[in-house]
């Protein structure tokens, strides 16, 4: 299955439990017999504001939180291509053959950076985190090898090497980081109980009223698919952009 058409799914999902919620409040609310007390029409109206307010506030905290983190896992990317590409100025202080074996080790680590971004969906593997261990080690053995030879270069060298290998760590901690299930069911539940009570205020006055309930259900459905595709920066529609270190043409920076 592709990509756009799981997001497609999801999406369609969100607003299909929605317009169900919508569809059963109205329902309900056509058979209830409130009528004769226009008290309990008032007090329906009072726990339909309580609720979209509540739903409201949800939305905001969780919408920001989610692009908060999605802006942040974009800066790393932004650091980490700006670490490279300094790791590879910095390796020219060393003689050769240890300049073009750490160049050489650079190269390859970034390439597997892109190559990785895109199978990123499913999360990573651990055969992929041995693999960039691996390349790490061969990083920082070209490193460590170039600078015993000439060690006056040794923390202009090292220091932009061991920034490279930290922010891998960085990026993993912040594409872990994801709102807790249990705020995303609440969310979810407060949706539903907020469409469906507002079915059943329709319900109350005999009337569909469809265009606006409808909208409104599109709305929040809308609002939910882009916080939770925002949260799974790799998985979505919304995906985090790698131009930074495509951006990396190492053959125009000075040898």
């Amino acid at each position: 299955m592709s990509a756009i058409l799981e997001d497609l799914l999801i999406a369609g999902g969100i607003l299909a439990l929605l317009l169900i919620a919508l569809e059963v409040g109205f329902v309900v609310g056509r058979r209830a017999t409130t009528d004769a007390d226009p008290r309990a029409s008032a007090a329906v109206g009072a726990v339909q504001g309580a609720i979209l307010g509540l739903l409201g506030l949800l939305l905001a905290f969780t919408f920001a939180a989610a692009g908060g983190r999605f802006l942040e896992r974009q800066d790393l990317i932004v650091q980490e291509a700006n670490a490279i590409g300094t790791a590879y100025l910095r390796a020219d202080l060393l003689d050769e053959p240890y300049k073009s074996e750490l160049h050489a080790a650079l190269k390859r680590y970034t390439e597997h950076r892109i190559d990785l971004s895109s199978r990123l969906r499913h999360g990573i593997e651990p055969a992929t985190l041995a693999e960039i261990d691996r390349l790490h080690a061969g990083i920082w053995s070209a490193a460590i090898a170039g600078v015993t030879a000439k060690s006056s270069v040794m923390m202009g060298v090292l220091i932009p090497i061991n920034e490279v290998i930290n922010l891998h760590a960085t990026r993993l901690a912040a594409g872990r980081k994801r709102l807790p299930p249990i705020i995303m069911a609440l969310l979810m539940a407060c949706s539903l109980l907020a469409v469906g009570v507002t079915g059943y205020v329709c319900g109350m006055g005999g009337r569909r009223r469809a265009p606006l309930p409808v909208a409104l259900a599109f709305l929040i459905g809308a609002a939910l698919w882009i916080t939770v595709d925002l949260d799974s920066s790799r998985a979505g529609l919304l995906q985090l952009s790698d131009a930074p270190l495509k951006a990396l043409k190492f053959d125009r920076l000075p040898q």
